[in-house]
C-alpha cells in the first residue's frame, strides 16, 4: 500500500475544513452573544439545543455505519443509500414526535416566543437528520473535498448572516433561528447536489443492507453518546454545586483546553474513511500513522497553549477569566488523551470493531464520576478539571490495552518503533 498522496491529500482537506469550522464557530458564537445579549443567547441556545440532542439521541450511529460500508463495498451503494434514507426518515419522524412531548416541558419557563420558535426549529429537524446521510456516502467513498464541503455550507451561511445582522447592530431571536435553518436547507441541496454528480446513487431496497447498518451503527452510538455524555458531565455537575462565575471560568478554561482537538477531529475522519477502504493489515498502518501525526501536533499545540494561556486568556475574554488559566493547564494534559482517543475510536469502527470505544468510554465515566465526587467539594472547578484529566488519561491507557488485544495495534506499532511483522512500516 502506498497511501502517502491520497492520505495526506485528504487529510490536508479535512483539516483545512475542520479549522474552518471551528473558526466559523468562534465568529459565530461572539457575534450571536453581542447580538441577543445574555437574555437572547440564552433562550437561543434552549431553542436549538434540546432538538439538536433528540437528533443525537436518535441518530444510532448510522453516519458511521454509512461511512464503514460505503468503504468495503459489501452491498451496491444504492442499496446503501435506500437503507440510509429509510432510516432516516423514520429517525426523523421520532425525533419530530419526541421533541412535541419533551419541549413544552424542557422550555416551560421561557417566553412564549421561545417556545414557539423551539417548534419552528423542531419542525426542521428532519433536515438536520438527513443532511448526515449524503455527506457520510461521500466520505466512505473517499469523496472528502465534497463532504468537507457539505459541512462547511452551514456554518458559512449562518456565520455570514449574522455579518450582515452585525452590520445592522440589531436583530431578533427570530432572525437568527431562521439563519440557522436556512444553513441546513442549502447544505442539504449542496449534500443532494455532490451526491448525485459524484456518486449517483438510485433506489434499491435490500433489507440485509438496512440490517447491517443497524448492526453496526448501534454498537458505534453506544461509544458516541458515552462520550458526549463524559465531556459534558462536569459542567453538568458544576452547574448544580458551584457559583455562576466559577461555572463561567471552567468554560472558558475547557475551550481554550480543547481548542487544538479540531485536529484529531480530522484525522478520525480520515482515518475511518481510509481505512474503510483497505483491508485489516493497511488499515492498521494507515490508524498508525495517523496516532502519530496527532501526537506530534498535539504535543507542541497543548505545550505553546500551556505556556501562552494567561496572555490568550487576558486577550480574548479579559482580566477577569485570569482565574481559569490553572483550570485550563490542568485539562491540557487531557486534551492529549482525548484526541489521541478519537483516533483509535475511528479507527476501531475502521477494523469493524464499533463497539470497542463503548469500554474505554465506560471506563471514563466511572472515573469521571469518582473524580467528581471526591474533588469538586473541596476544590471546585480545579477539581473537576484534574477528575476530566483523569478520566481521559485512563480511558486512553484502556483503549491502548484494547487495541494491543483486540485490533493488533501494540504502543510500538502506534509509535512506529520496533513494528511488527503483521503491521509493517507505515510510510
Amino acid at each position: 500500500m502506498t497511501p502517502s498522496s491520497p492520505y495526506v491529500r485528504s487529510l490536508a482537506t479535512t483539516v483545512s475544513g475542520q479549522a474552518a469550522i471551528l473558526a466559523l464557530s468562534v465568529f459565530t458564537g461572539i457575534a450571536s452573544a453581542r447580538l441577543l445579549g445574555p437574555q437572547g443567547r440564552g433562550e437561543l441556545a434552549a431553542v436549538t439545543l434540546w432538538p439538536l440532542i433528540l437528533v443525537l439521541l436518535a441518530s444510532l450511529g448510522m453516519g458511521q455505519a454509512v461511512v464503514f460500508h460505503a468503504g468495503k463495498q459489501r452491498f451496491a451503494l444504492s442499496e446503501i443509500w435506500t437503507a440510509a434514507l429509510t432510516i432516516g426518515l423514520v429517525q426523523a419522524a421520532g425525533v419530530v414526535l419526541l421533541g412535541l412531548a419533551v419541549l413544552p416541558l424542557a422550555l416551560r419557563h421561557y417566553p412564549p416566543e421561545a417556545r414557539r420558535l423551539a417548534f419552528v426549529f423542531l419542525a426542521f429537524t428532519p433536515l438536520f437528520v438527513l443532511v448526515g446521510y449524503p455527506a457520510s456516502l461521500l466520505q466512505g467513498k473517499l469523496h472528502l473535498f465534497s463532504f468537507n464541503l457539505i459541512r462547511a455550507v452551514a456554518p458559512c451561511v449562518y456565520a455570514l448572516g449574522l455579518g450582515a445582522l452585525a452590520l445592522r447592530r440589531w436583530a431578533t431571536l427570530a432572525d437568527v433561528v431562521r439563519l440557522h435553518i436556512f444553513g441546513v436547507v442549502l447544505a442539504l441541496a449542496a449534500a443532494l447536489g455532490l451526491l448525485a454528480w459524484r456518486v449517483g446513487p438510485g433506489w434499491r431496497w435490500n433489507p440485509a443492507a438496512c440490517a447491517a447498518l443497524l448492526r453496526f451503527g448501534w454498537r458505534s452510538h453506544l461509544s458516541s453518546l458515552t462520550s458526549y455524555v463524559n465531556q459534558r458531565s462536569d459542567q453538568l455537575l458544576l452547574s448544580l454545586f458551584v457559583a455562576p462565575h466559577d461555572l463561567g471560568l471552567y468554560v472558558v478554561a475547557v475551550a481554550l483546553a480543547t481548542a487544538t482537538g479540531f485536529f484529531p477531529q480530522a484525522v478520525g475522519i480520515v482515518t475511518m474513511a481510509t481505512g474503510s477502504n483497505l483491508g485489516p493489515a493497511e488499515a492498521r498502518r494507515v490508524i498508525a500513522r495517523s496516532f502519530r501525526l496527532t501526537l506530534a501536533a498535539l504535543s507542541p499545540g497543548c505545550a505553546a497553549v500551556y505556556v501562552l494561556c494567561p496572555w490568550l486568556i487576558g486577550l480574548a475574554y479579559g482580566p477577569a477569566y485570569a482565574s481559569a488559566v490553572t483550570a485550563c493547564r490542568i485539562l491540557l494534559p487531557g486534551t492529549v488523551a482525548l484526541g489521541l482517543n478519537q483516533v483509535l475510536y475511528d479507527g476501531a469502527r475502521a477494523l469493524e470493531r464499533p463497539a470497542l470505544p463503548s469500554y474505554a468510554e465506560g471506563l471514563s465515566a466511572v472515573v469521571t464520576a469518582l473524580g467528581l465526587i471526591l474533588l469538586l467539594p473541596r476544590f471546585g472547578f480545579l477539581g473537576a478539571a484534574v477528575a476530566s484529566t483523569a478520566a481521559y488519561t485512563a480511558s486512553l491507557a484502556f483503549m491502548l490495552q484494547l487495541a494491543r488485544a483486540r485490533l493488533q495495534l501494540g504502543v510500538r506499532e502506534l509509535l512506529g518503533v520496533f513494528p511488527s511483522p503483521a503491521l509493517g512500516h507505515a510510510t
